[in-house]
């Protein structure tokens, strides 16, 4: 059912419970995991993508080190780790169309920007815009 797997990781509680469910899903159904991790211009500041670039451990490289090993510690080996520097939602579905993803997967926190009460948020997004079955986790 579910052969291809992706989850938006962003650190939050949320979105390592994603982790989770995405390591569960993928052991039942036998599909991939793909984790991503979107690096938002407006939302990081310059010595994160210093540190990023370099290689470094920092807010981003930490954030999908430790969704790795989260997966890792369920028995899951990721089958792709993308670092994706640009709006969220885009970057998501771009991994989503990438690997032909049956179900996606995000965190939900409730702390939308005032914008968001315009645009809506990355999970309301994907949940309009998506062409497979989406998981948003609270």
């Amino acid at each position: 059912m579910f052969q291809s797997i992706v989850v938006a990781v962003d650190g939050s509680d949320a979105a390592t419970r994603g982790v989770d469910a995405a390591c569960k899903l993928s052991e039942a159904f036998g599909g991939e995991v793909h984790l991503i991790h979107a690096l938002e211009n407006k939302a990081v500041d310059k010595s994160d993508h210093e540190k990023l670039a370099s290689g470094g451990s920092g807010l981003t490289s930490d954030v999908i080190k430790s969704a790795m090993a989260r997966a890792q510690n369920a028995g899951i080996t990721p089958s792709s780790a993308t670092v994706a520097e640009g709006d969220a939602f885009d970057e998501i579905m771009m991994i989503v169309n990438l690997y032909s993803a049956d179900l996606v997967i995000t965190g939900r926190r409730g702390l939308g920007t005032f914008s968001g009460m315009f645009a809506g948020s990355t999970s309301q997004q994907i949940a309009k815009h998506a062409s497979c079955a989406f998981l948003s986790i609270k």
